[in-house]
C-alpha cells in the first residue's frame, strides 16, 4: 500500500507507517519511506507522533549497505498498552489480558449458567485480571470479542452481538473491536503469525462449527451484514440425511460438535474435549471421517479463490492438527498447484490451542491500522481518551 503526502491524509499515513513497524519491523524509516513512497519528512513527522505516546520504539543500529548513516530501526513497544480478549461460545466464558503482541499475561475460562448477568461476569472476570497484573483500566488499548451461540442464526446472531458489543464497550469504558474467532485469528497471523508478508489467504477455524475468514489485499472480507465464512455449510457428501434429505456438510464431519457427538459428550466444553484429545480409538474414527470432507472444502477454496495458501487451525492442540493434517494428505490436485509457489498450499498454526484467544485480543490493534478495519470496532462516550487512543482511533 502506498501513503499520500498530502496533509489532509495524515491519519492514512500514520495508520500505514504504524502497520509498516507491526508486520515488518524491526524495520527502518528509509525501508518504510521505499515500501509507502512517503517523503522523508512525512515519515520522520509520523514516526516522531508514534514515539511520544511510546507505541513505538527504537531498537538497534543496522548498517547502510551504501555509504550512508547507519539506521535506527523500529518496533512496535508491546508494553504501550494491553488488550483484553472476551470469547463466549455458548455457556462457555473466557477473558484474557495481553500484551500489545498478542503475547498472553493471563486468562480466565468459566460456564455461564442461567441465571447469570453477562456483562456483570465478563466485567468481574477483567477486573480480576487487571488487579492481579497491577493494572488499570485506562492502560488498556481496547477489547476485543467474539460470541458464537449456536440457538442463533442468521442476522438474529449478528444483531445480538452487535448490541452486546456496544453494550460491553460502554460498560467498560473501552472500545471494543466485534468478529468471528476465524476472522480474529487471521488478523493475528497478518499481524504476528504466519501471514505477515501475505496479501491473500485462508484462514480455517475448526470450533463447534467450521469457520473460515477471506484475506484479500491484506483485508477481511466482511460479506453482507457482516455475515461470512460459514464454510461448514459447504456440501461435501452427495448422501442425503435419512431425516431432512439434505446433504451432507463439512460441519457434520469435520467441526468440534461432530467430534463431541462421536464421544458421546454433545454438551462438553472446549477445555473439558483438551483433554481428551489423545490416541483414543473414537478420535481416530472423527478423523477419518472428517478428512475427506475437509479435503474436499480445501479442493473448494482454492479452485474458487485461488489465495497465497490455506491456513488451519481450531480449538483443538498440536497433536490433533498435526494428525489430522497428515490425514489430508495427498490434496485433491487442484489449481493452486500451478504455477511458481513461494508458500505451501497448507499451513498449520503453532500453538494452536491459543490462537484464538490471541486472535481476539489482536482485534483492537488490527482496527487500529486501516480506516476500513475501523468499522468493526465500536468508540464508547470516553471522558478521558487516552493518547494513546485519540491517536490511533
Amino acid at each position: 500500500m502506498k501513503g499520500s503526502n498530502a496533509k489532509q491524509n495524515k491519519s492514512i499515513n500514520l495508520r500505514l507507517v504504524l502497520s509498516q513497524i507491526v508486520t515488518q519491523g524491526p524495520i527502518s524509516r528509509v525501508e518504510i519511506a521505499r515500501n509507502t513512497q512517503l517523503t522523508k519528512q512525512t515519515i520522520t513527522n509520523m514516526v516522531e507522533e508514534l514515539l511520544s505516546v511510546q507505541l513505538v520504539e527504537e531498537t538497534g543500529i543496522k548498517k547502510s549497505e551504501g555509504a550512508g548513516k547507519p539506521s535506527k530501526m523500529l518496533v512496535l513497544n508491546k508494553r504501550a498498552a494491553y488488550t483484553l480478549a472476551v470469547r463466549i461460545v455458548d455457556s462457555e466464558l473466557e477473558v484474557g489480558l495481553f500484551y500489545l503482541n498478542g503475547e498472553l499475561l493471563n486468562r480466565l475460562h468459566t460456564r455461564l449458567e442461567s441465571n447469570d448477568v453477562l456483562l456483570n461476569k465478563i466485567q468481574y472476570l477483567i477486573d480480576t485480571l487487571l488487579t492481579v497484573a497491577n493494572l488499570s483500566v485506562t492502560q488498556v488499548l481496547g477489547c476485543g470479542l467474539s460470541v458464537q451461540l449456536s440457538h442463533l442464526k442468521g442476522v438474529e446472531i449478528f444483531a445480538h452481538n452487535r448490541q452486546l458489543q456496544q453494550q460491553l464497550a460502554d460498560t467498560l469504558a473501552v472500545p471494543v473491536a466485534l468478529e468471528s474467532t476465524a476472522s480474529a485469528c487471521a488478523s493475528y497471523q497478518m499481524l504476528f503469525g504466519e501471514a505477515r508478508l501475505l496479501d491473500s489467504f485462508v484462514y480455517v477455524h475448526l470450533g463447534n462449527q467450521v469457520e473460515s475468514a477471506v484475506v484479500y489485499e491484506r483485508r477481511i472480507l466482511l460479506g453482507q451484514n457482516g455475515l461470512t465464512g460459514a464454510l461448514g455449510e459447504l456440501f461435501v457428501t452427495p448422501e442425503t440425511d435419512e431425516d431432512t434429505a439434505e446433504l451432507g456438510r463439512l460441519n457434520d464431519f469435520a467441526s468440534l460438535s461432530a467430534l463431541k457427538q462421536s464421544l458421546g459428550r454433545p454438551g462438553c466444553s472446549t477445555e473439558e474435549l483438551h483433554h481428551q484429545l489423545q490416541e483414543h480409538p473414537v478420535i481416530e474414527r472423527w478423523l477419518e471421517q472428517a478428512a475427506e470432507p475437509m479435503r474436499i472444502a480445501i479442493h473448494s477454496l482454492e479452485s474458487v479463490l485461488n489465495t497465497q495458501t490455506i491456513i488451519l487451525g481450531g480449538d483443538i492442540n498440536d497433536w490433533l492438527l498435526d494428525k489430522l493434517t497428515s490425514e489430508l494428505r495427498p490434496f485433491i490436485p487442484s489449481i493452486a498447484q500451478f504455477g511458481e509457489r513461494q508458500v505451501v498450499r497448507l499451513v498449520k498454526t503453532p500453538d494452536v490451542a491459543n490462537i484464538a484467544l490471541k486472535g481476539i485480543a489482536t482485534l483492537p490493534l488490527h482496527s487500529a491500522l486501516s480506516a476500513k478495519n475501523m468499522q468493526t470496532l465500536y468508540l464508547p462516550a470516553l471522558n478521558q481518551p487516552s493518547e494513546l487512543q485519540e491517536l490511533v482511533f
